[in-house]
């Protein structure tokens, strides 16, 4: 459960709906090239870093990942298991428990995501320029996004932006449970070849598997 747990968090992470404020230009102009740029990609390998912090209950975790996407696809693993998403059907490979959960149906406009991320759309956040950062040579410029909802679990995100190829570091979530979490990209590599079958479930592989279909 707690590997789903973490799962859906990163996923969560990805499904980040920017709205824009008058009075935050800088910060509209920043995240529609970031936008742009990433729709110009026909696919993206994403090696990343997942934290997830809680000082007051003493939690503290920190995972790798990898996401792939192409198209309207994509391939995410962490923690022992592996999100297939092929464009209708959404497989959950959870390789510790040998159990397999295969959601049908699923469209695009699925609430958990990580296609979503590279997605910016203009509800549901108030943006403010923030800090900028040296990181490795690289300048950080983040912005901070402050949600609009007033049950939202989240007192804002912070979203890192690599103001040299507009491309995105990282994102943080602080929660208003003391919950912090961390996603940063240590690797990206778009447009690389991807075989054809790629993201094509093969059943055969877990046929020692629970399977489970709704």
């Amino acid at each position: 459960m707690k590997n789903r747990n973490t799962l859906l968090s990163i996923c969560t992470l990805s499904i980040c709906l920017f709205g824009f404020s008058q009075n935050d230009q800088r910060a509209r102009l920043l995240l529609n090239q970031l936008s742009e740029t990433y729709a110009t990609f026909e696919s993206m390998y994403i090696e990343f870093e997942y934290v997830l912090d809680n000082r007051k209950e003493g939690i503290s975790q920190q995972e790798k990942g990898v996401l792939l996407v192409a198209d309207d696809k994509y391939i995410l693993t962490i923690m022992g298991i592996q999100q297939l998403y092929n464009g209708t059907s959404i497989y959950t490979i959870d390789d510790l428990n040998e159990e397999v959960t295969i959601q049908e149906g699923v469209t695009g406009d699925s609430p958990i995501n990580p296609l979503d991320m590279f997605d910016f759309h203009k509800e549901g956040y108030l943006l403010q320029w923030d800090i900028l950062q040296n990181v490795s040579g690289m300048k950080i410029q983040y912005v901070k996004l402050i949600p609009t909802d007033p049950e939202s679990q989240t007192k804002y995100l912070l979203l890192g932006i690599n103001t040299t190829n507009n491309e995105l570091y990282k994102i943080i979530d602080l929660g208003i449970n003391g919950t912090d979490t961390t996603l940063t990209i240590k690797e990206f590599v778009a447009n690389s070849s991807i075989a054809p079958n790629t993201f094509v479930f093969d059943e055969s592989k877990y046929s020692n598997y629970y399977i489970d279909s709704f």
